[in-house]
C-alpha cells in the first residue's frame, strides 16, 4: 500500500468515526431530559479520539488541506445521515447552501 492510499484510508476512517459520533449525539438529543446522556458521552469520547488521527495526519499534511477535505467529508456524510437515517427534510434553501458550500471548498482547493 502506497503512502497516499494509507492517508486516504485514515481520512475516510476518521470521517466515518466522526459520523458515528454525530449519530450518537443526535440520538441523545432526541431523548427526553437527560435520558440520552450515555449516547452523548459516547459520541463526545469518539470525537476526542479522532484527535489522535488528526494529530498524525497533521504531521504529513497542511492543516488547510486536511481542513478542506474534512469539511467536504462532513457535508457529504452528514447530509446522507440526515436524509436516510433521521428522515429529515432538506429545504431548497438548505440545498442551495450545501451546493454553495461545496463550490466554495472546490474553489479553495483549486486556487490554493
Amino acid at each position: 500500500m502506497n503512502e497516499l492510499t494509507k492517508w486516504v484510508l485514515i481520512l475516510v476512517s476518521l470521517e466515518v468515526f466522526s459520523l458515528l459520533a454525530d449519530y450518537l449525539i443526535k440520538k441523545a438529543s432526541l431523548q427526553a431530559g437527560m435520558d440520552g446522556w450515555p449516547w452523548l458521552l459516547t459520541g463526545g469520547l469518539m470525537y476526542g479520539t479522532t484527535a489522535i488521527g488528526w494529530f498524525y495526519m497533521m504531521r504529513s499534511f497542511k492543516l488547510f488541506t486536511i481542513g478542506l477535505l474534512h469539511s467536504f467529508g462532513v457535508i457529504a456524510l452528514t447530509l446522507v445521515l440526515s436524509l436516510f437515517v433521521f428522515q429529515e427534510k432538506i429545504t431548497l434553501r438548505e440545498w442551495v447552501g450545501i451546493a454553495l458550500g461545496c463550490v466554495s471548498i472546490g474553489l479553495l482547493v483549486r486556487f490554493r
